[in-house]
């Protein structure tokens, strides 16, 4: 039977090292005055704080049954509600061992009831803990969708604050996987409710809308047909997303925009000829592979840009003559490097992770670039090398071609 305390080996090895404050923090939860109840929370959340022992302390000891109990007992005051989804949040930005102990016991409907307060610091409080519930990868995202009511309400709070509308855009760009979750979100007006936000005077706010219309248009005609006739202001959303792929826009705004301007170029809503796909996007993309960048980056720049391109030959011919393309995917295959592997311990870890991901997006791209044309598999061989030019013939056999 599920039980929301920690897993038993970690909860052996936690209750061993149990303080005596520890449990002084949660005994101040069971006492009789309000006013030290109170104390007692913003005190748990203050020693809480960067302190991942302290937080699998509480957990063990019964802090978040108790914490859950005051949250939702409305004869608690605003404050004390508000303060213990705060110090659920900080206990949910631990371990994944600890957001499944907040799982179990049914943190995510108490929060969902909690966001029919008619407090707007007590909802806030409550979104930023789902958010930080739903973004790990231990919570499943259909929790979202098992009350038809909640996608509603959430929508009718983007409009009370910046914040309920930069946690409530996380939670969808993560909670959005496969078309159903997408057709649910777009049957709720998403597209209506968000598009406003990408001209928001918040960085995070236009960033989450962003990321929202980037999970909700991939592989989905109908969102990305409907995307390409909003405007906002006076402006079409294609246009603003190509405002946002400028390079003085940070990066990860270029690359998100990239993606949204992609979907929609791959799902018809977008000529590939238009001069927003060849000119702006495609450019875009191509930067994103260049040594400059993080390794990250490039993954996803390369992933994206082989998806772009991947069936229109004119894209594959301009793409293999921009920038070098083929010449700086041959830097993906030289991760971990000798010399990090000397110098820096971090580093090289750091490529080691990354290493396969990134010849993985290589051969995804380089298989693109050669689909259709001969011309593009040809300047591939004449890099002379072996390892890449196998892995290349590879990559275009399993795609077919």
């Amino acid at each position: 039977m599920a039980s929301c305390v920690l897993e038993a080996p970690l909860r052996m090895s936690v209750l061993s090292e149990v303080t005596a404050s520890s449990r002084h923090y949660v005994d101040r939860l069971f006492d009789l005055d309000p006013q030290k109840v109170l104390q007692g929370v913003i005190d748990m959340k203050n020693a809480v704080i960067g302190n991942n022992k302290q937080k699998a302390n509480l957990i063990v000891l019964g802090a978040v049954p108790r914490l859950l109990y005051l949250l939702q007992q409305e004869t608690s005051s605003t404050e004390l509600r508000t303060e213990c989804a705060v110090v659920l949040g900080s206990l949910a930005m631990g371990t994944e061992n600890n957001v499944k102990s907040l799982l179990d016991c049914h943190i995510i409907p108490a929060l969902l009831q909690g966001l029919l307060s008619p407090d707007l610091k007590f909802i806030e409080a409550c979104l930023r803990c789902l958010r930080t519930i739903f973004i790990s990868p231990v919570t499943p995202e259909d929790l979202l969708y098992t009350d038809a009511t909640v996608i509603s309400h959430l929508m009718a709070l983007l409009s009370r604050s910046r914040y309920t509308q930069e946690y409530i855009c996380q939670i969808f760009s993560h909670c959005c996987k496969g078309p159903d979750h997408q057709t649910i979100l777009f049957n709720h007006g998403a597209v209506q409710n968000i598009a406003h936000l990408l001209v928001s005077t918040s960085y995070k706010v236009r960033m989450q809308a962003l990321k929202c219309f980037s999970v909700l248009a991939f592989e989905n005609p109908q969102v990305s047909m409907t995307l390409v006739n909003v405007s906002v202001d006076g402006e079409l959303l294609p246009q603003i997303f190509v405002k946002m792929l400028q390079r003085d826009k940070p990066i990860e705004m270029q690359l998100t925009s990239a993606k949204c301007l992609t979907s929609m170029c791959r799902a018809g809503a977008i000529r590939t000829d238009d001069s927003c796909i060849v000119l702006k996007t495609l450019p875009c993309l191509v930067r994103m592979c260049s040594k400059e960048r993080l390794l990250e980056e490039r993954v996803e720049g390369a992933e994206t840009l082989a998806y772009l391109i991947e069936t229109d030959v004119e894209l594959q011919r301009i793409a293999s003559i921009t920038d070098h393309l083929i010449v700086m995917l041959a830097d993906y295959f030289k991760y971990p490097s000798s010399v990090s592997a000397i110098t820096d311990i971090k580093r090289l870890d750091h490529d080691l992770k990354h290493a396969h991901e990134l010849r993985q997006a290589a051969f995804k791209l380089y298989a693109s670039l050669g689909a259709n044309d001969e011309d593009i598999r040809k300047k591939v061989s004449s890099r002379k090398c072996y390892y890449v030019n196998t892995n290349f013939y590879i990559a275009l056999s399993r795609h077919g071609v």
